[in-house]
């Protein structure tokens, strides 16, 4: 599904916040129970901003889901979910904007449906169903704030423009359009050593990254405050083809071509004279075929949720020289032991019964 690309989303809340604020007067009463906002200038789209909204909402499983939602005027936004008695929790970024008409923000990120959020006041934000209607229920649906900007870890998968120039490394993300230094620290020198290698236009040109990530705060190079910074838990790849906007939109499984970018953590480069590696599922018949560029593998796949089987693997039997022999033994074994699959953006990986990544694919439109 396309998301809501940056600057349409800024747009959008442009329009919001103009209509807001010709509304207001020189101050804003919030809620009971919260101080007023005294100074109407720090209003954007009825909120006091930037500002950190917080609470613990009901759960349908568990004692209650912990939000923290950091939202800013220009319209970014980071939240953070902690499930409580259990050990899981999420973080997402991207942007909001406001819908006057229902006097609510939607927050568009890397989930397929925005969450939605009714204004209650200039410190209150109340949750809304996935369908953006009123949660009629006597439980705690609030996020409020205490008028300032609290910090956030946040842990997530990424996709940016890398660029890589006097030992400089910064990271453009495509959700929100910020730009970030990038600490060489984690798996960093992945990223670094395969950008020196891509084809680039020039040097230093932005080349799309895909990685899991960290955005914390990291002491500057000059000295100082911590500054917020990217830090590479585990390379993805790089795709010199993809721009942020294509990027954004989200490649269906069956029906694309899939360039084999890496099995099991090792890349799958194209072998002049041979066909390119990839993968294709086919809809409907629920066939796949693939290669590494020389037997066809073919057979069934079968997919339930996030659980993606293969199935057969016949394969016509030339006999595949150094180091595509190698190359199609792996591809066999990858393909028999995925359990699992997920999508971000162009990206689609592979995993095995342990969540462990065993293979990584790029969407590719094909003339």
């Amino acid at each position: 599904m396309t998301r809501i690309v940056p600057f349409l989303a800024a747009v959008l809340l442009a329009a919001g916040c103009a209509t807001e604020r010709s509304g207001n007067g020189s101050a804003a009463a919030d809620t009971a129970g919260t101080p007023p906002v005294r100074d109407a200038a720090r209003l954007v789209a009825g909120l006091a901003l930037p500002a950190t909204y917080a609470g613990i909402l009901p759960c349908a499983d568990c004692p209650g889901i912990r939000y923290r939602l950091n939202l800013w005027p220009d319209g970014v936004f980071h939240l953070h979910r902690e499930w409580l008695d259990r050990d899981f929790e999420e973080s997402d970024i991207g942007r909001w904007r406001k819908d006057p008409a229902r006097n609510a923000i939607l927050l568009y990120g890397g989930r397929e449906m925005p969450l939605q959020f009714s204004v209650e006041g200039p410190r209150t934000l109340r949750k809304l169903d996935i369908e953006g209607r009123p949660i009629e229920s006597g439980l705690p649906y609030e996020l409020t704030s205490e008028g300032s900007l609290a910090r956030l870890e946040l842990e997530l998968p990424l996709r940016g423009m890398f660029t890589y120039l006097a030992d400089a490394p910064r990271f453009e993300e495509c959700l929100t359009g910020r730009s970030y230094p990038v600490a060489m620290e984690g798996a960093y020198i992945e990223l670094e050593r395969a950008y020196l290698a891509a084809d680039k236009a020039a040097p230093g040109a932005p080349l799309l990254a895909a990685l899991e990530g960290a955005i914390t705060e990291r002491p500057a190079m000059e000295g100082g405050r911590p500054i917020p910074t990217v830090v590479v838990r585990r390379f993805l790849g790089l795709f010199p083809s993809q721009s942020c906007e294509r990027a954004m939109s989200e490649a269906a499984l069956p029906n694309t071509y899939w360039r084999l970018v890496k099995l099991e953590g090792e890349p799958v480069p194209a072998v002049d004279g041979r066909r390119e590696p990839h993968l294709i599922l086919r809809g409907g018949e629920s066939r796949f075929a693939a290669t590494v560029g020389c037997n066809q593998l073919v057979g069934t796949w079968h997919v339930e949720g996030d659980r993606l089987t293969f199935t057969g693997g016949a394969s016509t039997l030339m006999a595949c020289p150094s180091p595509l022999d190698a190359r199609e033994t792996k591809l066999k074994r990858v393909l028999a032991d995925t359990h699992g699959w997920r999508i971000s953006g162009q990206v689609l990986e592979l995993f095995d019964r342990s969540g462990t990544s065993i293979a990584v694919f790029e969407a590719v439109y094909l003339p």
